[in-house]
C-alpha cells in the first residue's frame, strides 16, 4: 500500500477564486467591505476610464490603515488579518483576491498607530501569472524613495490600472452620470458601507457580531470619462429606504380615478430569535431585517439603478439573505416561499442572520439545509409573514378600490361604445325566399358564428346548404369548438373561424374536425394555399382551398377533404 499526500494546485484555486463573481463591479464590495472592517469613516471611489471597458479604479478611506501583516494578507491567498476577528466581515481571505483581475496593483496604507510611515505594496498582472500556472509575486516596502505618496494620513489607498468593467450594477452604459447613480446605489445597497444595518444597530446580539455596525461611512464616487468628471457625495453608505406614506395622495389618474396606492409605501423591522438544538448542542439563533411594503411608484424609484439589463421590477424585489447586513441576490423561488406567492414583487425585504454560512465569494449560503436555517424559515412564515400581511392590507384594500373603479368606468364606457357602435355595424342580408332569421349584425367573431349556425339550423330554411348539419349540439371550446348530429345522430366535429383564414393562424389539426364552418373566406380564393398540422405526429402538410363546380368550398391535401360552410354565401 502506497500512502501520498493530497496535492492541491494552488495557482488553480487561486485563479477561479479571482474570477469567481457574478459581475465585475464586486471587487468594489470586497474593497469596502476592508474599508468598514478597518473602521473607515469616510471611503472615496473613483473610476477613471482607459478606453473601451478597461478602467482604472482607486479606493481610499480613512480606517485604522494596514501594518505589513495585514499588507500581506492583502495579497496572500486564504490569510484574513482582521483588527476585529470576532466580528469582521471576511473570514477565508479571499475577497481581496477580487483586485487581482488588474494589470496592476498598488496599495498605499499609514497605520493609525504610526502615520509618519507609509506602506506600499506592489504586484503586476497577477492574472497573468496564474494563466501561466504560476502564484504571482508581490513587493512590500515602507517609505520606498522616489515614491509620490498617495494618500498623507492614516487609512488605505487601493490603485487597480487595467480593470476590466462589463457594467455597472448590471446595466452596460457609457454615461457618467448613470455609472455614478448605479455604483454609488450598489455601495449604498449591496455592500457593508449600506443597506440596512443602521436600523438593527440597537440590538446586542449585532452590536457583538456584526463589524463597526453603529458606524455608517460617508461614500463619495467620481466618474471621469471622456465626456467630463461627474462626482456624487460625500452621501451616506445607508440603503436609501423610502419614507413612510400610509395615505399618499396625488397618484396617476387613469379612467378619472388617483391611483394613489402606486404612491404607498411601509416599513416593517424585525427581529427574532431561539435557542434550538443542533446536533445535540444548543445553538442560539437570531435574525433581524426589514420590509418595504411598496406602489409600483415607490418600486420604480427604489429600483432605478439596481435594474440589470431587459430586467422588469419583479426581478429585483421579494427577500434577500444577507450576512453582516450585506445582501445576496435575491431569489423568486425564495421570494415565493416566504412572501405569499406570486406577488411577492410588492414587498423589498432585507433578513440578516450571522448564522449563515457563505461561500468564498459571499454569493451562495452554503448552510440552507441547516436546521438554524430551517427554523428560520419556519419562524418567518409563522411569526413574521403575518404581520407584513397585517400592514399591506391597507395598501391591497386602495388597490383594490382604485382597480374596481377604474374597472367599473371602462365597462360602463364600454357599454355606451356598444350601444353608440351598433347602428353603424353590417347587418346579416336574408335574400333566400321565405326564409327568415332573427340575427341581425354580421358576426365579428367565433362566438358569434356559433350563434348564427344554432339559429339556422334552428329555422330549418337552410337545411339543404348545410347539410349534413341536422341538429346543433354543444358549443364546448375545446379542441374543437361544436358538436353537431346529422339525420342519422352522427356525431360531427365543427371548427368555427370568423374568417378562413384563422384557421391557418391558429394551426388547428387538420385531423380534429369534420367540417369547418365560417362567416366569410377572410380574402382567400380558389387555389390558395397554407401549410396546416396533420396526422398523428402533426406534421406540416400544404392545404389548398378549392371551389367545386356547384359553388362550395373544400379544403384539400393530398387525397384528403374538408368541406368549408361559408355563412355569408348561403345567406
Amino acid at each position: 500500500m502506497n500512502s501520498y499526500t493530497s496535492h492541491v494546485s494552488q495557482d488553480s484555486l487561486l485563479r477561479q477564486a479571482v474570477l469567481n463573481t457574478s459581475q465585475s463591479v464586486e471587487l468594489l464590495r470586497e474593497a469596502v467591505s476592508n474599508s468598514v472592517d478597518a473602521d473607515a469613516k469616510n471611503i472615496d471611489i473613483q473610476l477613471t476610464n482607459a478606453g473601451g471597458e478597461m478602467w482604472n479604479v482607486v479606493i481610499q478611506d480613512d480606517g485604522n490603515g494596514m501594518e505589513d501583516k495585514h499588507m500581506r494578507a492583502f495579497f496572500n491567498a486564504g490569510d484574513s488579518v482582521k483588527d476585529f476577528p470576532q466580528t469582521s466581515i471576511g473570514e477565508k481571505g479571499l475577497g481581496s483576491k477580487t483586485s487581482f483581475v488588474a494589470k496592476e496593483i498598488l496599495v498605499e496604507s499609514r497605520r493609525h498607530t504610526n502615520q509618519t510611515v507609509l506602506l506600499v505594496g506592489k504586484m503586476y498582472d497577477p492574472m497573468s501569472e496564474l494563466t501561466a500556472g504560476k502564484m504571482p509575486t508581490y513587493t512590500v516596502e515602507e517609505d520606498p524613495g522616489g515614491h509620490t505618496p498617495g494618500i498623507s494620513s492614516k487609512g488605505t489607498r487601493i490603485t487597480l490600472m487595467g480593470v476590466h468593467l462589463t457594467s455597472f450594477n448590471g446595466k452596460k452604459t457609457t454615461d457618467g452620470k448613470d455609472i455614478a447613480d448605479r455604483v454609488l446605489h450598489y455601495l449604498r445597497s449591496m455592500c457593508a458601507t449600506g443597506t440596512v444595518k443602521n436600523r438593527h444597530g440597537q440590538h446586542a446580539h449585532v452590536m457583538s457580531t456584526v463589524a463597526n455596525v453603529g458606524v455608517i461611512p460617508w461614500v463619495t464616487v467620481e466618474v471621469v470619462t471622456a465626456g467630463g468628471t461627474v462626482t456624487l457625495g460625500p452621501a451616506p453608505g445607508t440603503f436609501q429606504v423610502p419614507p413612510v406614506d400610509l395615505m399618499p395622495t396625488g397618484g396617476p389618474v387613469t379612467e378619472g380615478i388617483a391611483q394613489n396606492s402606486k404612491k404607498f409605501c411601509d416599513v416593517y423591522d424585525f427581529s427574532r430569535s431561539k435557542t434550538i438544538s443542533v446536533q445535540g448542542s444548543s445553538l442560539t439563533v437570531h435574525y433581524d431585517g426589514t420590509v418595504i411594503i411598496a406602489g409600483e411608484h415607490v418600486r420604480a424609484e427604489m429600483l432605478q439603478y439596481e435594474l440589470m439589463q431587459g430586467w422588469t421590477q419583479k426581478s429585483q424585489m421579494g427577500i434577500h439573505f444577507c450576512k453582516d447586513f450585506i445582501p445576496l441576490r435575491n431569489e423568486a423561488s425564495l421570494s415565493r416561499e416566504l412572501l405569499g406567492g406570486e406577488y411577492y414583487f410588492e414587498y423589498k425585504a432585507f433578513l440578516n442572520c450571522q448564522s449563515f454560512q457563505l461561500n468564498a465569494d459571499r454569493n451562495v449560503i452554503t448552510n440552507e439545509e441547516s436546521d438554524e436555517v430551517a427554523w428560520i424559515k419556519a419562524d418567518f412564515l409563522a411569526s413574521v409573514w403575518p404581520n407584513i400581511q397585517a400592514r399591506a392590507k391597507a395598501y391591497k384594500d386602495m388597490k383594490d378600490a382604485e382597480d374596481a373603479a377604474i374597472e367599473a368606468v371602462r365597462r360602463t364606457k364600454q357599454a355606451a361604445d356598444l350601444k353608440a357602435g351598433y347602428s353603424t355595424s353590417s347587418n346579416v342580408a336574408v335574400t333566400k325566399p321565405g326564409a327568415s332569421l332573427a340575427f341581425v349584425k354580421q358576426p365579428r367573431k367565433e362566438a358569434d358564428v356559433s350563434h348564427l349556425l344554432a339559429m339556422m339550423v334552428q329555422s330549418g330554411d337552410w337545411k339543404a346548404e348545410l347539410s349534413p348539419i341536422e341538429r346543433f349540439g354543444q358549443y364546448i371550446d375545446a379542441s374543437t369548438d361544436v358538436l353537431v348530429e346529422d339525420a342519422s345522430g352522427k356525431v360531427l366535429l365543427l371548427e368555427i373561424e370568423s374568417q378562413l383564414f384563422n384557421l391557418f393562424r391558429h394551426r388547428h389539426p387538420m385531423n380534429s374536425y369534420d367540417l369547418v364552418v365560417v362567416w366569410s373566406l377572410g380574402g382567400m380564393s380558389s387555389g390558395t394555399s397554407h401549410t396546416a398540422p396533420w396526422g398523428t405526429n402533426s406534421s406540416m402538410v400544404p392545404v389548398v382551398l378549392n371551389q367545386n363546380a356547384m359553388g362550395g368550398w373544400e379544403l384539400k391535401w393530398g387525397t384528403h377533404t374538408r368541406r368549408v360552410i361559408v355563412l355569408e354565401d348561403i345567406l
